[in-house]
């Protein structure tokens, strides 16, 4: 039971974490195309450019808090542990299934009690067919059995038609259930474990800067050298969705930088006021504004 609970906790991290990343390249695509493309980005940066000169000035990302540092390279640490964990659990089950179904596999009539067609955002579609079937288990019993399963559109066609189609399943776990014609003895579909290792590989990847900007935090707090800046220029960049707020000044080390900042420290600064910068003396690169 424990096990199961950390699984369902697990199995909504991974979804909440693969729905935000999907969330954020729609909302990307739909930034390109309402600027029409490639091509009107480059208008509107050349447009912005021209009304904002600031716009011009290479975007940095300071260092954080300690705390909000930690949080996000332990957050990727985990995605990318929580992704290994899936795909390897979800890879375990397809072999274990494969396997009961031929070894002990039991041929029967089920009856379709549903067929559905899903479609995704470019047309292409999917087909299920529900069925269920009477089943006999060492250990339960005769017990009703319901399942879904995606098939190609020739199956999902007799089935609909027919109403009634020959499925195989587990003897020993009626569950572990397939359909004949669209099932092959001893294969096993590796997906599970290449979607969760490419997830993990990319969390893990992007776990490695993360972490040297949670150590840089820390160094920040211990090691850090205060120096004043003067404001160069405030300025926002809108679309359709949202506004995000620029300030821009010279970093430590000399260079012309300018980075996001919330509303409500864009609405206290002015050009010309001076603001605190904590940076690392032997790289000033290192830096973060210290707005309190």
């Amino acid at each position: 039971m424990d096990n199961l609970i950390i699984l369902v906790f697990m199995s909504i991290g991974a979804l909440v974490f693969v729905a935000g990343a999907l969330k954020i390249v729609a909302r990307f695509r739909q930034h390109i195309e309402a600027a029409g493309g490639l091509e009107g980005l480059k208008a509107m940066q050349l447009r912005m450019m021209e009304e904002q000169p600031a716009a011009a000035v290479p975007i940095v990302t300071p260092v954080g808090s300690v705390r909000s540092a930690r949080l996000i390279w332990l957050f990727f640490a985990f995605s990318a542990l929580l992704s290994f964990c899936l795909g390897g659990f979800f890879q375990y089950r397809a072999i274990r299934n494969a396997r009961l179904l031929e070894s002990e596999g039991v041929t029967t009539r089920a009856t379709v009690t549903e067929t559905h067609i899903s479609e995704d955002d470019d047309g292409d579609e999917t087909y299920y067919v529900t069925y269920s079937f009477a089943a006999q288990s060492p250990d339960t019993g005769s017990q009703q059995v319901k399942r879904k399963e995606s098939v190609p559109y020739e199956v999902f066609r007799q089935a609909e038609a027919d109403g009634r189609i020959d499925i195989i399943y587990a003897g020993s776990d009626p569950k572990v259930a397939h359909i004949m014609a669209n099932y092959e003895p001893g294969r096993v579909r590796y997906v599970a474990i290449l979607v969760g290792g490419i997830l993990g590989v990319v969390d893990a990847l992007l776990s490695v800067p993360l972490y040297r900007r949670f150590r840089n935090a820390v160094r920040l707090d211990g090691e850090g050298m205060p120096v004043t800046t003067e404001v160069l220029d405030l300025f926002a960049m809108s679309d359709e969705n949202d506004t995000t707020h620029y300030v821009a000044y010279t970093s430590p080390d000399g260079q012309k930088v300018r980075h996001s900042i919330k509303p409500a420290i864009y609405k206290q600064l002015h050009v010309g006021d001076l603001i605190k910068l904590v940076y690392l003396p032997d790289d000033p690169k290192v830096f973060r504004p210290e707005w309190d």
